[in-house]
């Protein structure tokens, strides 16, 4: 699972690396995001345009009379998420890439661990995302769900899910809506699992308030 990113990066820069228009009022920089916050998520529109947007981490499906379901819905499995009703939609044409500075997971006995780039560039997590409103009269609610896959290597001694990465190598046809998930999927799997593998990951200290130093290793510490 995924339930603590942080992401502190140019909003500038990584509009640029994706060729995306901006959108106001992107989130401030955090350490310690949580679900139901606002996140930034890069996804491409069928005219071929991506856009760089504010959306609530937790997707809610565009048939949902609610938008508070009662299940969490800020992780998806990438093996089921093409069959699950709530997901499904978002999955055959409406993948986003999620971008993170890192990502936080919990041993069984709740050892918080940092997995981040070895040069601390930004990760691109897989992520779905969905367009929901109460009624036609209502504004839309942009809102998003990060992809999580099958932990290996070092990371599966931390915890058994991992964020499925989006590489350099699939991000075009990840973010193309032309694209139906069943195509897109397999490949992304298969990419996303050894791109992880060069993560690099450290213990930080419990979660508390937000800030850089909530990434510490805390085997650095005096």
């Amino acid at each position: 699972m995924c339930g603590r990113f942080s992401a502190a990066f140019d909003y500038s820069s990584l509009a640029e690396q994706y060729q995306a228009q901006r959108a106001p009022n992107l989130p401030k920089s955090s350490w310690n995001i949580a679900p139901g916050a606002t996140i930034a998520i890069i996804a491409q529109d069928r005219n071929g345009i991506r856009h760089l947007n504010p959306a609530r981490w937790g997707l809610i499906p565009s048939w949902s009379v609610s938008d508070h379901l009662d299940y969490p819905t800020h992780n998806a499995r990438v093996e089921t998420a093409l069959t699950k009703r709530t997901y499904a939609d978002a999955a055959r044409c409406q993948r986003a890439i999620i971008p993170a500075s890192g990502y936080y997971e919990w041993t069984k006995d709740h050892r918080p661990f940092y997995f981040q780039s070895p040069d601390e560039s930004p990760l691109a997590i897989a992520g779905l995302y969905s367009w929901w409103r109460e009624d036609e009269h209502s504004p839309w609610l942009l809102t998003a769900t990060i992809l999580t896959t099958q932990a290996e290597g070092e990371a599966a001694l931390v915890h058994e899910r991992m964020p499925l990465l989006i590489t350099e190598a699939n991000a075009d046809e990840w973010l193309d809506p032309g694209l139906d998930g069943s195509d897109v999927f397999p490949r992304a799997m298969d990419l996303g699992r050894k791109s992880s593998a060069r993560l690099v990951q450290h213990q930080v200290a419990p979660l508390e308030g937000d800030g850089p130093q909530l990434t510490d290793d805390i085997s650095l510490r005096l």
